[in-house]
């Protein structure tokens, strides 16, 4: 629609019901035959989708402006979803290849820290990585400050083009231990806007909901169909889809295996491996609904910093609904799910392997019988 049309439907309330609407149609997913029946996974499905309006409305209207961005967390301990990493902190703002940008700040003593440009949306599925670099890569200037500029044309320095269907700005920073490290500081200005940015008018308001809608909805789908799929072969890691990656906004300096975990009680799913020499490395387990357990409370998920390691250097990680107790076993909670999502990430590996988790009984765990089946 045009600006004309767009207004009218908000003058109409047929915008506000459009987007009641497709509200409704998204929690129709929840409850739809494929997806888990529990009440548990139920009442997460929903809260879910409460969270990814919170979040379209966020980034969609409140600080939608192209022309006026703002980095604004994008994850919290309750704003999650698509395998969502506690480790890091997720900046975001709204760009367009019609304007020039200034990225700038202290870089901080986090380990890792990686900036995307993007178009397109991942709610509709068009997503695509335009740009990716990380701090090492940029020349840094005195006291360790970082400027980055994002622009159509070219500039002197540190500079990412902008494709004229660029959408996103993404801050990732990845930290071992957060009470050690200092983010980086980074603001984002608009060189090109002259004055303040102006006010809401029904027009803006209208495409606003409409993206909305369209992120809530392609999101809600996009991630269910990722886990049903993995759904189909549980306790599997699989392999990094790059292509995949890249339409969800991914990091391309991350390699995820990703999966599915079924487990019962008195069960254990091991996932053994050696780390590669890596920037970081870490394991979390999702629900259904790929949002990560609540870390503020259960161990589950861990890292390279965290992890005890056996005495061959390899890492053993079991997600179960009861800690095992062993000395040389990372537990990860399920915190009650017989099911959900799971997800390792290599960060700036020199290898990438794929662990093969083998599902065994606690009782022969703690025997010293972890042959299992995988």
């Amino acid at each position: 629609m045009d600006d004309a049309a767009h207004a009218e439907a908000v003058r109409s309330g047929r915008a506000w019901e459009a987007f009641c609407d497709s509200l409704k149609a998204a929690g129709a997913l929840v409850l739809a035959p494929d997806a888990p029946a529990g009440d548990v996974d139920r009442a997460e499905g929903f809260r879910c989708l409460t969270r990814l309006v919170r979040l379209a409305l966020k980034t969609s209207l409140e600080y939608g402006d192209p022309s006026a961005p703002q980095l604004i967390p994008y994850m919290s301990d309750s704003q999650k979803f698509g395998i969502d990493n506690p480790d890091q902190d997720y900046l975001w703002a709204r760009i367009s290849g019609r304007h020039r940008y200034r990225l700038s700040g202290t870089r901080g003593t986090v380990g890792y820290v990686g900036i995307g440009v993007y178009a397109g949306s991942a709610g509709r599925g068009d997503g695509r990585t335009v740009a990716h670099v990380h701090a090492e890569e940029l020349q840094a200037g005195p006291g360790d400050r970082l400027e980055l500029i994002l622009s159509p044309d070219p500039a002197p320095g540190n500079w990412i083009r902008l494709d004229p269907d660029v959408s996103t700005l993404i801050v990732r920073q990845t930290f071992q231990d957060r009470s050690r490290e200092e983010p980086a500081r980074l603001a984002l200005e608009c060189l090109d806007r002259i004055g303040p940015p102006p006010p809401l008018t029904p027009a803006k308001l209208g495409r606003a909901l409409d993206r909305a809608s369209l992120q809530v909805a392609g999101s809600m789908a996009f991630f269910k169909s990722l886990a049903n799929r993995w759904r189909e072969t549980p306790n599997v890691l699989h392999p990094t889809d790059r292509a995949l990656a890249s339409r969800s906004f991914g990091d391309p300096d991350l390699y995820y295996c990703g999966g599915s975990w079924r487990v019962g009680p008195g069960e254990a799913l091991l996932v053994d491996f050696v780390p590669p020499r890596c920037r970081w490395w870490g394991f979390l387990v999702c629900n259904y609904w790929t949002e990560s357990l609540d870390y503020r409370w259960r161990p589950i998920a861990t890292n390279g910093e965290r992890a005890r390691r056996r005495a061959d250097g390899s890492v053993r990680l079991a997600i179960a609904h009861e800690d095992p107790g062993l000395p040389d076993v990372n537990w990860l909670d399920t915190e009650g799910h017989g099911e959900g999502t799971m997800c390792l990430r290599w960060l700036l590996a020199e290898q990438t392997p794929v662990p093969v988790p083998r599902l065994v009984s606690i009782e022969a765990l703690r025997r010293g019988d972890a042959r299992g089946r995988s």
